[in-house]
């Protein structure tokens, strides 16, 4: 229907495994404008100035997770990008239809909730994600 797919989110191609997405903190806000110099004049009417291009934020946490999941959600980011950029893949319901773009990952905050020091392993807290989208002309 509308041509979901069941996934919503693909990074650098491979589809973001909804299990390590916490469907209720999951939000995308999808093309939003950009301006450049707006200003209030001295009448007080603000005045926009709207860019062509629009950027789309993608935000969710994960569910806590062992070190071995961490480890696949680890494996589609970038390794030491200097940009953190990706080419992202998501479903705009917006447009009720999967869109593209380039975007960076912000730092990413590691909380551990429990470390298992006999079975060398570490539970993590919830961990935050976003991806912004470098502003295109749609």
């Amino acid at each position: 229907m509308y041509g979901f797919e069941g996934w919503l989110l693909k990074v650098n191609g491979t589809i973001f495994p909804t299990k390590y997405i916490r469907a209720e903190t999951y939000t995308v806000t999808p093309d939003q404008e950009t301006d450049l110099d707006d200003y209030t004049d001295n009448d007080g009417v603000f005045h926009r100035n709207i860019l062509p291009a629009k950027a789309t934020k993608i935000e969710f946490s994960t569910p806590t997770m062992w070190l071995r999941d961490m480890v696949t959600v680890l494996s589609l980011l970038p390794d030491n990008d200097a940009d953190n950029s990706v080419q992202i893949e998501y479903w705009n319901p917006r447009k009720l239809g999967y869109q593209s773009g380039t975007a960076y990952i912000p730092d990413v905050s590691w909380i551990p909730y429990y470390v298992d020091p006999i079975k060398g392993d570490i539970l993590y807290n919830e961990t935050r994600f976003a991806f912004i989208e470098y502003g295109e002309i749609r």
